[in-house]
């Protein structure tokens, strides 16, 4: 990895890991960790990782990075794929829904994701909080959902789920 890749990586460990409200107190944490940058490299960071400030539970804000990969370069793909690995729990299947449990905060971002898919067998999501519900269509079988969901969800959490998805 190279020294941006290096440093794309910690933002993401450190924003997954603290509730950091200001770009300051990020560059505290990086500094922390023997990583030094200039305000201005950090706001190109944190735009490159498609971060956006939510209101907290305590009435303040924090940085939450979008986990829907649309960012163009490789690096923030990679880190994308970070945020996927830390913010979804888990995936199963009731009925004609897959529910997929997220990270408080980031079941907008894969819902995203899902209807980035395009595909005819989801026929749309919807975000709480922390749990993505998705509309499967009537034609979809529970494998054919399992293969497309496999491109968002990391593979650990589709193993763990899979006895949801037999048909």
């Amino acid at each position: 990895m190279n020294k941006r890749q290096s440093r794309l990586a910690l933002i993401v460990k450190l924003l997954l890991n603290n509730s950091i409200g200001s770009q300051e107190e990020l560059m505290a944490l990086l500094e922390a960790n023997d990583c030094v940058v200039t305000q201005a490299t950090l706001s190109r960071d944190l735009k490159t990782l498609r971060t956006s400030k939510v209101a907290t539970e305590l009435g303040g804000y924090r940085y939450e990075i979008a986990a829907n990969g649309t960012a163009a370069d490789e690096v923030a793909a990679q880190a994308m794929d970070s945020v996927r690995q830390a913010a979804i729990i888990s995936v199963a299947f009731s009925g004609r829904q897959a529910v997929i449990k997220t990270r408080n905060g980031y079941a907008g971002g894969v819902a995203y994701d899902i209807d980035e898919l395009s595909s005819p067998l989801i026929l749309g999501t919807i975000a709480g909080a922390d749990t993505v519900f998705v509309a499967v269509a009537d034609n979809a079988t529970r494998s054919q959902i399992y293969e497309l969901l496999s491109e968002i969800i990391p593979a650990n959490v589709m193993r763990e789920g899979s006895k949801y998805f037999i048909d």
